[in-house]
């Protein structure tokens, strides 16, 4: 190849680079606004003095420091103007009890309406996180939110502020709300949420039959970042959020969050130093905009068919209505057909190529996203923690080693294909194959349709064009070439290339195969592009350009790796509970993960792998666990307040207490006769009944998260009249006995997310 060509290669894969990395830029949060802007303003600097009170320390429902920012949020509350309540209630989530004490508080309207909105955010976070991601970022975004409206005209609707409480341990403060008389007045609802530290605002779920509230989303929010495929996805998941409750009820509205950053989620490092003000920014932009629109808006019908919708361009949202789909999948239809007829007829492939190509795209596709099942579990082997599930800190180190690596390898298999096939004949191939991925969607997932439609639509204009002015002979020789198929791609790269980012930040190393799919079906629309560039630096009939890819790719790999190494910044997750059994006068620590890490290795010196089956008669999952020297610590206490018979019906009502302060309570009920129990009501909530299978007979369990501040609850058991009950109570504290803990956590661990790390549980039989 001469210079002319490597210049055209040169600027193929800068352009393609270039490209790529726009699409991505565009989309990131705007600049934080500082403390001193307009006082109508949103500012992310005032928004942050909220987080640094709320996430000083983890704020669990239960605990003290829960209770000290519920006092802070009351005292903004009032200072806003609100006049807050305390909402003190209980909901039931199948078997368990969630005692919340939800904050309300409401802005009046100037109208009488009958309308009001709901904005809410949950201001309890999970045990062992600061929670100034989750959701401190939500409920300072609501308090700068009001503090801004009141220095605008006052809004049409009433306008009512919700900071719920136990969204982690089970949605309660939600479903606590929806029994409280302003739940009536309520026609739209706004959520917040956080599942990061930094990246953009989604919008990522939104009510069904969302075409209007889409619409006035799109057209009023300054920073606008949706897509119905994310709306498709999140309805499919198991996942919910304070949303869930009020979209299942059937009120319209839409939920926000920022999900990258994943590695801090429900730790410590959820902090607020670790909160991009950029984010915040965004979050709150948005919904101080929404506010002041729907405000004033009729809410009489907040409904409608729903629509396809997704970023484009920066700010440029594409919008349209779901049967459109039918349009453009037709006109995709009539070009494929069309740039097949023209492709023969000017002989750039034959039907048997075609066929050939798209078979071997079809392989190509899956072996390279199947050689990352095998490099992705080696990834893991090599993390400094197996508890991958938790993210990675280098994430976007990652991201960017398996593109590289991917690209490499895609460019490896494609200079082996066209050894046989020319560059077209596989491109028309890959085009047949994306066509059917596009009819599987529109069958199935219509609204996602446009991810893969709007790209293909477009490369085949692109090719269309090039096959009919005959660019393709000596494409080489052709800046005509180039250009046409750069701007055909622009779709491609603009839609895809965001997406894929998306994808993997969302998954991470525990799903990185959608996001690399996704990437190679990117790279086959931009194969004629790519093709060229990486014939023109062949080093004789070495395809020096893939393999330097998988090189820099490897590079990259081991660079995200080593950044993984714990520091202070970047801190080890480590598990391990303490439990008492108080009757038997004997202690364990246990693990939810088999493997142990420098810190938690001092925990398990001897010890096994199995259920834990001493503290909990119905236990199945398999724990690392060794014994330990009991802690002299009250056990909780179940007092008996009533014991009546009532023909053949037993009904027991008994006191249950912490007489250690702890957080929560775990019932575990095991009649003498199975079967005999035929009602429990916890806390007075009743409860959904589902025996399970144990030592000594069948057993019930019962939870009750976020203990009240009296620190006890009633229990309402009724059974048959001759039977008699054995019960099992355990209160649960967050953190470890320090006395017992003989090295204390170095500053590169921290406790690992979830509920069920970093507890000190204490069981106590009782037999009534």
């Amino acid at each position: 190849m001469n210079y002319r060509h490597r210049s055209y290669a040169a600027f193929i894969l800068l352009a393609l680079i270039g490209l790529a990395l726009l699409s991505l830029y565009l989309l990131q949060p705007p600049a934080a606004k500082p403390a001193n802007a307009p006082v109508d303003e949103f500012s992310a600097e005032r928004a942050m003095r909220h987080i640094e009170e709320i996430a000083q320390e983890p704020h669990a429902m239960g605990t003290e420091a829960h209770a000290q920012v519920r006092t802070y949020l009351l005292e903004q509350m009032q200072q806003l103007g609100l006049n807050p309540q305390v909402q003190e209630a209980t909901a039931a989530n199948g078997a368990a009890v969630g005692y919340v004490y939800n904050l309300l508080g409401k802005l009046q309207g100037r109208g009488i309406t009958g309308k009001a909105i709901l904005v809410l955010a949950h201001y309890d976070s999970q045990p062992n996180a600061r929670g100034a991601g989750d959701d401190g970022a939500g409920v300072a975004a609501i308090l700068e939110t009001v503090r801004a409206l009141k220095e605008t005209k006052k809004l049409e609707h009433d306008l009512i502020v919700l900071f719920t409480d136990g969204e982690e341990y089970g949605l309660y403060g939600a479903k606590a709300f929806l029994k409280h008389p302003w739940a009536k007045e309520v026609a739209l609802v706004l959520n917040l949420e956080g599942r990061g530290t930094q990246g953009p605002s989604m919008t990522f779920e939104l009510s069904p039959e969302n075409g209007w509230v889409a619409k006035q989303y799109i057209e009023h929010a300054p920073y606008p970042f949706l897509s119905s495929l994310a709306y498709e996805i999140y309805s499919r998941m198991p996942n919910d959020t304070d949303f869930t409750v009020f979209k299942d009820a059937g009120y319209s509205g839409l939920n926000s969050a920022f999900i990258d950053g994943f590695v801090h989620y429900h730790t410590a490092t959820d902090s607020p130093e670790n909160l991009s003000l950029n984010t915040v920014q965004q979050h709150g932009s948005n919904l101080l905009a929404l506010l002041q629109h729907f405000g004033s808006t009729s809410l009489n019908k907040t409904k409608a068919p729903d629509t396809v919708f997704f970023n484009a361009i920066n700010g440029w949202v594409i919008n349209y209505a779901q049967w459109l789909n039918i349009l453009w999948v037709a006109i995709t239809a009539i070009l494929l057909v069309a740039v097949f007829i023209v492709g023969v007829r000017k002989n750039a492939f034959t039907i048997a190529q075609v066929l050939i190509g798209f078979f071997s795209f079809l392989v190509l596709l899956v072996i390279v996203v199947g050689l990352f099942v095998p490099i992705n579990n080696l990834v893991l082997d090599l993390l400094p923690s197996s508890h991958y599930s938790a993210g990675v800190y280098s994430a976007n180190g990652f991201l960017i080693a398996y593109l590289l690596l991917a690209l490499g390898l895609f460019l490896l298999l494609c200079w082996l294909a066209l050894r046989w096939l020319q560059v077209l004949a596989l491109t028309m191939g890959m085009f047949l194959l994306q066509f059917i991925l596009v009819a599987i969607l529109f069958f199935t997932i219509p609204n996602a349709t446009y991810l893969l439609m709007f790209p293909l639509l477009f490369s085949l204009a692109g090719l269309i064009f090039i096959l009919w002015k005959d660019l393709h002979e000596q494409p080489q020789l052709n800046l005509g070439f180039v250009l046409v198929l750069l701007i055909a791609s622009l779709p491609a790269i603009f839609i895809l290339m965001p997406i894929v980012q998306v994808v993997f930040i969302a998954f991470g190393l525990q799903l990185p195969v959608g996001s690399l799919a996704l990437f190679v079906l990117l790279l086959g629309l931009l194969l004629p592009l790519l093709s060229l560039a990486e014939h023109s630096f062949r080093w004789g009939r070495v395809p020096l350009l893939p393999l330097l890819l998988v090189v820099a790719g490897s590079i990259a790999l081991l660079i995200a790796l080593q950044n993984e190494k714990p520091s202070p910044q970047q801190p080890l997750q480590s598990y391990v509970n303490y439990y008492i059994d108080a009757d038997s006068s004997k202690a364990y620590w246990a693990s939810i993960y088999q493997t142990t890490d420098n810190w938690n290795r001092q925990f398990f010196g001897e010890s096994s792998y199995e259920p834990l089956s001493e503290i909990y008669p119905h236990a199945q999952r398999n724990y690392l666990k060794s014994k330990t020297e009991v802690l002299s610590v009250a056990a909780p206490v179940a007092e008996l307040l009533a014991d009546s018979v009532y023909g053949d019906e037993r009904l027991l009502r008994l006191r249950l207490a912490s007489q250690r302060g702890a957080a929560h309570l775990e019932v575990v009920l095991q009649p003498q006769e199975p079967g005999s129990i035929s009602s429990i009501a916890l806390a007075g909530e009743p409860l959904t009944l589902t025996p399970i299978d144990a030592q000594g007979g069948k057993v019930y369990h019962a939870m009750l998260h976020g203990l009240p501040q009296r620190k006890e609850v009633q229990l309402e058991v009724r059974l048959k009249a001759a039977s008699s009950l054995t019960l099992y109570l355990y209160d649960q504290s967050i953190g470890l006995p320090e006395q017992l803990v003989k090295t204390s956590k170095p500053v590169h661990v921290i406790a690992g997310p979830g509920r069920a790390s970093n507890l000190t549980v204490i069981r106590k039989a009782y037999t009534f």
